[in-house]
């Protein structure tokens, strides 16, 4: 079975020295999706509160951009060169729209990897939102431990202080019946 590579060889190669950037989250599409066959990347989103988080790492044979080429909007995270250099097919939009007229076959790979990610992503989701849950819930048990302990102290509290407030009463009625 081909694999997205085998549809490329119309692509033209570019070569990134370590630290550079492909491209950078927020910048326009430039039509271009992005083939790594040498090198590492790492593809980072950034955080109001903490800047630049790491997202995934790209190694030879994976793709990116594709987003970005089909539907033309802005680049959704930044992607940068982790290794020496990094040896990068370009495919950009008009031999996209070659491809995708004659041949379907690089559509459907396309659509099946790209699919492929977004199942991954929901995996990553899935197993965030779990683990928010569980601090969440965890949280709330130890903040229904805590009410539970005040409340325990409370009424020892209060049951002290009606045992007082008895022991007095009985104390001052023995002293008025002496009286």
């Amino acid at each position: 079975m081909p694999t997205i590579l085998d549809f490329v060889h119309s692509v033209f190669t570019r070569v990134y020295p370590k630290d550079s950037f492909i491209f950078k989250e927020g910048e326009e599409s430039d039509g271009n999706m992005y083939f790594l066959f040498q090198g590492h990347l790492k593809v980072s989103k950034n955080r109001p509160d903490s800047g630049d988080k790491s997202i995934k790492e790209v190694f030879p044979g994976e793709f990116f951009g594709e987003i970005a080429l089909i539907s033309g909007r802005a680049r959704a995270m930044s992607v940068q060169v982790l290794s020496p250099s990094a040896k990068l097919g370009v495919l950009n939009k008009g031999v996209f729209e070659k491809l995708e007229k004659t041949s379907p076959q690089f559509l459907l790979l396309l659509l099946k990897n790209t699919f492929e990610k977004l199942n991954r992503a929901e995996m990553k989701l899935e197993a965030l939102y779990t683990e928010i849950h569980k601090k969440e819930e965890e949280s709330k048990g130890s903040e229904t431990s805590s009410v539970a302990r005040e409340a325990e102290v409370s009424e020892t509290s209060e049951t002290t202080d009606t045992d007082l407030t008895q022991d007095q009463a009985t104390a001052e009625t023995a002293v008025n019946k002496e009286s």
